[in-house]
């Protein structure tokens, strides 16, 4: 029964060191494309040219992170917020440390 199945799955799993296991594609088959939605064709709305800079400059495929792409201010609260992180850490293992030390 086991011989029977594996022969009918064997395109499905591949053996390594004489077991068999699911061999998973690590690429996938195809890739997908995103295009912007384009609202203002849909619901005649009408896109302001602020808000159509800060589309462009939001969809802009540049490595940065999307919470990163505002500008000074977004790196000065991600920075902040990585610190306050850091020294809220330091503090908690301080205090369970001092729990288990005492």
């Amino acid at each position: 029964m086991q011989r029977n199945l594996i022969s009918k799955l064997r395109p499905l799993l591949r053996q390594v060191n004489g077991c068999y296991s699911i061999a998973t594609p690590l690429v996938p088959s195809r890739s997908i494309q995103m295009s912007p939605v384009k609202m203002s064709g849909r619901t005649g709305a009408k896109i302001t040219p602020k808000m159509a800079k800060l589309q462009k400059q939001y969809q802009e495929d540049n490595g940065k992170p999307v919470f990163l792409k505002g500008g000074v201010m977004d790196n000065v609260l991600f920075m902040s917020t990585l610190v306050l992180c850091v020294v809220g850490l330091v503090g908690d293992f301080i205090l369970w440390f001092s729990y288990i030390l005492a």
